[in-house]
This record gives structure tokens, sequence and C-alpha cells, in this order.
């Protein structure tokens, strides 16, 4: 943890995932002119019988996460795409199928949110709860855990490929049927539901 905080680049950039090929592109938005690329080996298990395939999911502070595919207990990777330094995280407390991710990295720390998708069977999935893990390189020792999982609030229909923005403490991601913004208070670890002012089904 402490390495990756260290080392993370600390220039804007879009990242361009391709796990399936091995690499990642990356695009330097300070040069409009002269449009900088470069593609950057990503250091990710090669997919195979005995090997998890990973998905890209989020992005802070220059530090990339990628979410297992798998159904089950998720695994999350943080990459470092400059250094190529990958550190995994332990396997979520709750199974889920395709969780909303959210990545929030400062100085000395980062959170990560797996929400959503609960795997109420082995074939039904429910919008229940969300996991949130929380580690503190600044801490004597360094600290790193998935604190208490949180509920998400009622009729709550997460879409993973619209991911989590977060500001001041709180992330936020969308929800449709019925289209709401679900607010998440790191601090007090509970949700909430901005409803916009129109018809709750469209």
């Amino acid at each position: 943890l402490h390495s990756h905080l260290l080392l993370s680049p600390h220039l804007p950039f879009f990242a361009f995932a391709v796990p399936s090929a091995g690499y990642i592109l990356l695009l330097d938005p300070t040069r409009p002119q002269a449009p900088s690329w470069s593609r950057i080996p990503l250091p990710l298990p090669a997919p195979g019988h005995q090997a998890a395939s990973f998905s890209p999911a989020a992005a802070s502070a220059g530090l990339l996460a990628f979410l297992s595919d798998a159904s089950g207990h998720k695994t999350l990777l943080l990459v470092n795409p400059i250094t190529r330094l990958l550190a995994p995280l332990p396997l979520s407390p709750t199974a889920r199928l395709s969780p909303t991710v959210g990545l929030a990295a400062g100085p000395t720390s980062f959170i990560a949110v797996v929400a959503g998708d609960d795997l109420v069977s082995p074939f039904a999935v429910k919008n229940i709860s969300a996991d949130t893990f929380v580690a503190d390189a600044a801490s004597v020792p360094p600290s790193g855990f998935w604190a208490p999982s949180s509920v998400l609030p009622r009729l709550s229909s997460l879409d993973p490929r619209a991911g989590m923005a977060f500001a001041s403490g709180r992330f936020y991601c969308v929800s449709s049927s019925p289209f709401a913004v679900l607010v998440f208070d790191v601090a007090t670890n509970v949700w909430s539901k901005m409803q916009p002012p129109m018809r709750r089904f469209l």
C-alpha cells in the first residue's frame, strides 16, 4: 500500500484497459496539440483454467482497480500502471455477481467500495449491501481491513458500467428503475438516496 501511494502518478491521464491483450493505453490530456500515447504492459494474471480473469472497475489518483470476473467472493486488484506494481486485497466478505466498484485514494490511504448484486442463491441476485475496504499507510502499524457491511437503500438498481464518483468523503452512484443518486457516507458507513424531481418510473 505504501509503495503504491508513494509512486502513484500525480499527473492526469486517461487509461484504456485491454486486459485480454495484456496492456493499457495511457493518454496525456495536458498536451492537446501533440497527444502523447503510451502502451504499458499489465501485470495481471494471464487467463487460463487455473487463473482468474479480471476486468477494469475503477480508478483514483493514478491507481487502477480490477475486479475478478468469477461470481462469489470477489478479488480486487490495485494496479499502478507506471511501476506495474500489483496489490490484491483480501477476498470481499460478501459473495456477489457483477457489483459496482468505487475507489478513492489519498496521500496515505485509500477506500474501496464493492456494492450490490449480492448472491442470495446460486441463481439469484439482489441489491442488498455494500462492502468497504479501508487502508491507511500512515497508521502504526499500517492497517487494511474490510469494514462492516452497509445496507443499500430500498429499490436500488446499480449499473457496474456507470461506476462511482467520490467527493468530500462520499461516494455517489446512479440507481435506475426508479432513477436516483445513491450516496455513501464513508465516515458513518450509511447509504442514502437523492430522488430527482421527476416521475419515479419512466
